[in-house]
């Protein structure tokens, strides 16, 4: 055999290898899940009348029931409580174990509001806050799966699922399965289901590693859903065993029906992309150039005249029009976008990022992130015991919500200049929001706050100077700074070059070196107490430049800033590009965890952090 033979046949089993092992890991997970569903127990005591039930057409939640859920709501504490039908069909209880982890749902102030689309027991005061009055009982299916969603934004650490044995599952949701499930993840563009689609397909593909292979791994995956539910003391799926047998054809058919569901149902009167294009392409019409300042000729950090291009690259995100540079200079090692986004460019370019068409994603983002967020707030531990804590750049109050574990007696108050704050606010994320420029609003909040913190804000700001002197201006004395920026030091910046995610232009203006830092803060009356290099990375360095690289050059979702929509040979080209790819995301998100622990420890760390005491 010849060597490139031997190397084929060593890739062909490596991946059957893989492939088998995600299968075993995702059934074993799942079965977890399915362990630690809790039954929802008979409790004699009566019920808490504050708890107003929910419940979709067609479902009919009896006496008993009701009673029980009420007295356990009120025993467990909760401010929200799914119920979930025992028979739910096995679809179904599948997507609902994926969504949510039984054994952490309540306590994960970050995990998704997910349920099972029948009923649901909430305060009536977390429900008014929602925006459910008490006329509303009887709902859609889908909208009561939206209410899930919300009902945990809402009550982070008091919402809970148990399992009930009377609830039977509805015909009519059964039936109306397609049309639910494009409500919740669908859109005219795929959503979340076409990911789904995706991996099927991958899973499909795998008949180039041999005709047998292929169906003996399509018969483990449709025997999957049997496996996981066998012997559950909670959820018996009504039709289990039948599903399993045709899962391998009944799954792929339940989500093209699903996805033909939300297009029918999204006309283009509706759709934000095609009602946002003409104000998009008025904008563009004269081009890009009046949202960049005249370029500049020194260092905005030292003042030096000594400045080299850096790099020069596109918005490898959103993919608007223009291509941005940033030069280094060669005296302070200070990084900076040159020339600059003006006032109106950074509206434009921030616009549908985290607000509008992108909002959900990446408030998803954000969410999935929140194991990031417990280190942040646990660096203080050593040095004080804050009452009161600002979080500059604060988005949706994400970081806010996480924090509370760690400070649960702290006020958590934020701010930003995007309306994500004022979501953040009524949430309950955060105390107080405040929207705004740092800078303008620190006068009126001169000296308030124990805490300030600032994550992944600073590079976004026209002057950075100005933000640390605003900080200096709200703490109080003897408080603290805390600050994480990405590194522009990191080996994985240099190694990557255009392609590492941490650069995100146009977004990013400034990117300053640790000693930069260090430096100014102590020259501004503040003592520099800890620092972390390697703490902060996040293991997303090759996947992030592979996603980068393959989102530049395949062709384009629907975006209004494009004067026309994608044909439907450019979205089948995007999809086959997408799955394509697949193997090599895979993996090079792989490779970053493996190399992750080198990366912390010899300078490939994405970011670094720093925490000041005010003098």
């Amino acid at each position: 055999m010849s060597p490139r033979s031997t190397a084929r046949t060593w890739l062909r089993r490596g991946i059957q290898a893989a492939l088998l092992a995600g299968l075993v890991l995702d059934t074993a997970a799942l079965r977890r899940r399915v362990a630690a569903l809790r039954t929802l127990p008979e409790r004699p005591a009566p019920g808490d009348d504050r708890y107003r039930l929910l419940h979709a057409d067609g479902v009919t939640v009896d006496g008993p029931t009701l009673n029980a859920a009420r007295a356990h709501a009120k025993a467990e504490g909760l401010c929200a409580l799914e119920l979930v039908p025992r028979d739910l069909p096995t679809a179904q209880a599948l997507d609902l174990l994926r969504t949510v982890d039984p054994a952490t749902y309540r306590t994960d102030r970050q995990a998704k509001g997910a349920g099972a689309w029948h009923a649901v027991l909430a305060d009536d005061g977390v429900l008014r806050a929602v925006g459910y009055p008490a006329e509303h009982v009887s709902r859609d299916a889908a909208e009561l799966g939206q209410a899930a969603a919300k009902l945990k934004l809402h009550a982070p650490d008091g919402t809970d699922l148990v399992v009930s044995p009377r609830l039977t599952s509805a015909p009519e949701i059964v039936e109306d399965d397609a049309r639910i499930l494009a409500r919740l993840l669908g859109r005219k563009t795929g959503g979340e289901l076409g990911p789904r689609l995706g991996w099927l397909a991958i899973l499909a593909g795998s008949s180039v590693l041999g005709p047998g292979w292929a169906a003996a791994l399509l018969a483990a995956w449709s025997a999957q859903p049997a496996v996981v539910f066998a012997g559950s003391r909670s959820l018996k799926p009504v039709d289990l065993f039948s599903y399993s047998l045709r899962r391998v054809v009944a799954e792929p058919k339940r989500l093209l029906a699903a996805m033909s569901e939300a297009r029918l149902s999204t006309s283009d009167d509706l759709d934000p992309v095609t009602r946002l294009r003409p104000d998009y392409l008025a904008e563009l019409a004269d081009g890009v150039q009046r949202f960049f300042e005249p370029r500049r000729r020194d260092c905005p950090w030292c003042g030096s005249a000594n400045l080299v291009t850096h790099l020069k690259l596109p918005d490898l995100l959103q993919h608007k029009p223009g291509e941005f540079t940033l030069d280094r200079c060669r005296a302070c090692t200070h990084i900076f976008q040159n020339p600059r986004l003006t006032i109106a460019g950074l509206d434009f370019y921030y616009r549908d990022f985290y607000d509008g068409l992108g909002e959900d994603k990446l408030d998803k983002l954000f969410a999935a992130r929140g194991i990031a967020y417990r280190p942040r707030a646990e660096m203080l531990k050593p040095f004080a015991e804050p009452e009161s804590w600002l979080d500059v750049g604060t988005g949706h109050g994400h970081f806010c919500n996480a924090a509370r574990e760690v400070w649960p007696q702290t006020t958590f108050d934020g701010l930003d200049i995007t309306e994500g704050v004022e979501l953040a606010e009524h949430r309950g994320w955060v105390d107080r929001g405040y929207r705004g420029l740092f800078p303008e609003l620190a006068a009126d909040i001169h000296e308030s706050y124990d805490v300030v913190s600032m994550y992944h804000y600073l590079e976004h700001s026209r002057d950075p100077r100005q933000e640390l002197e605003a900080a200096l201006k709200v703490l109080k004395a003897g408080g603290h700074l805390m600050i994480e920026v990405p590194d522009p030091e990191s080996r994985w910046g240099k190694l990557l070059g255009k392609w590492w995610l941490p650069w995100l232009q146009p977004q990013h203006l400034h990117f300053v070196p640790i000693g930069n830092l260090r430096e100014a803060l102590s020259e501004m009356g503040f003592t520099v107490v800890a620092e972390q290099r390697g703490e902060p990375h996040e293991p997303i360095d090759l996947v992030g430049a592979a996603w980068n690289a393959v989102n530049h050059f395949a062709p384009r979702d629907d975006v209004p800033w494009s004067p026309q929509p994608p044909t439907a040979g450019a979205k089948a080209g995007r999809a086959a590009t997408m799955i394509a790819a697949a193997p090599a995301l895979l993996t090079a998100a792989l490779t970053d965890r493996v190399l992750s622990p080198l990366s912390k420890r010899y300078g490939g760390s994405s970011a670094y952090r720093l925490l000041a005491r005010k003098d």
